[in-house]
């Protein structure tokens, strides 16, 4: 019985661990911006997140939308319904949790591989904060 009691502890403790690095994770996370432009760009092009932050995508003017590359999102006005280019002044927000490269694109003006196109870069802040690279 006092096996199952011990490793009852150290799962509990594994688990509030986890749970202490998800909600920090969570606090820290920031919100970046990315403008479609009416010159047919997206200000930033490429963007460098960390992990849980999130990206307010934004019409700054013209007709356009963003759609990632892979079909993981697709927003305009709002990233559920109304998703088609739109000239409205939209805004809408992504929280970005898997790690990796995304590429997006306005379905108006670009595609897949060329034409008005972005990039996210979602890296792991746990595993890059802190760390310096050494001047050896």
């Amino acid at each position: 019985m006092r096996a199952i009691c011990a490793f009852s502890a150290s799962a509990r403790r594994v688990a509030a661990a986890a749970f202490a690095l998800f909600t920090a994770n969570a606090a820290i996370a920031r919100t970046f911006e990315v403008v479609a432009n009416p010159d047919m760009t997206f200000t930033p092009a490429a963007l460098v997140i960390h992990q849980y932050d999130r990206v307010v995508f934004r019409n700054g003017g013209g007709l356009h939308n963003v759609v990632a590359d892979d079909n993981r999102f697709r927003c305009s006005v709002n990233c559920n319904t109304n998703t088609a280019p739109s000239s409205q002044a939209w805004s809408s927000g992504l929280q970005f949790t898997r790690l990796g490269s995304i590429g997006y694109f306005c379905e108006q003006h670009g595609d897949t591989t060329s034409g008005m196109r972005g990039l996210i870069t979602v890296i792991d802040r746990v595993f890059v904060d802190g760390f310096e690279a050494s001047s050896q």
